[in-house]
């Protein structure tokens, strides 16, 4: 599930890892994801430590035993922070990321790869505490696509005007479903993107 709208969201900034509390927007979309969650069971309610994930877990299932992971937390941008893409491009460093920003680190920060690794740790952590069990975690865009990249097997693809290089998109406050079968993962629903 990808946290609500903060104000760096509706602005156009990338924030990565810096700490922005949801907007107004985004807790409406978080309220708005506790009656689309109500009455779902889950074996556990993972978020990022970030608070704009927090702060959509705790209004989404207010009455959730919330387990923090900042495995969780969205690509380091690192120089990019609070940079539209615009101003991303004008860095010195910029191309060199986007030559091949699955395994180059961005300026400071870290590569999509290195998402991945964490994101598949926590992963294999949440599978061995709640073997076949029902876990919904709240996270961030990229984090989430990368996971799913992962488990699905999905290409890297240049976009035009986006420095990510995956095609889908998740909305603010939207989710990806994903289920394990026999070791195999794949696509459930999803309740936007």
């Amino acid at each position: 599930m990808r946290h609500g709208a903060t104000a760096w969201n509706e602005g156009g900034r990338w924030q990565g890892w810096t700490d922005n509390p949801l907007g107004e927007t985004g807790r409406a979309q978080a309220e708005a994801l506790r009656g689309e969650l109500a009455g779902q069971r889950f074996d556990a309610v993972c978020s990022s430590d970030l608070a704009r994930a927090r702060q959509t877990a705790e209004l989404a299932l207010p009455e959730a035993n919330l387990r923090l992971d900042p495995r969780l937390r969205e690509l380091n941008l690192g120089h990019y922070e609070g940079h539209t893409l615009a101003q991303m491009q004008t860095h010195g460093g910029y191309a060199a990321w986007q030559a091949d920003p699955w395994t180059r680190a961005v300026p400071g920060g870290e590569s999509l790869q290195d998402v991945a690794h964490r994101m598949r740790d926590w992963l294999a952590d949440v599978q061995a505490a709640f073997p076949g069990g029902r876990v919904v975690a709240f996270s961030h865009s990229i984090a989430l696509r990368t996971l799913t990249r992962e488990l699905l097997g999905l290409p890297l693809e240049a976009q035009e005007n986006y420095p990510i290089p995956y095609a889908e998109r998740v909305r603010n406050g939207r989710s990806v479903v994903l289920e394990c079968r026999d070791g195999v993962w794949k696509r459930a629903e999803a309740t936007g993107s």
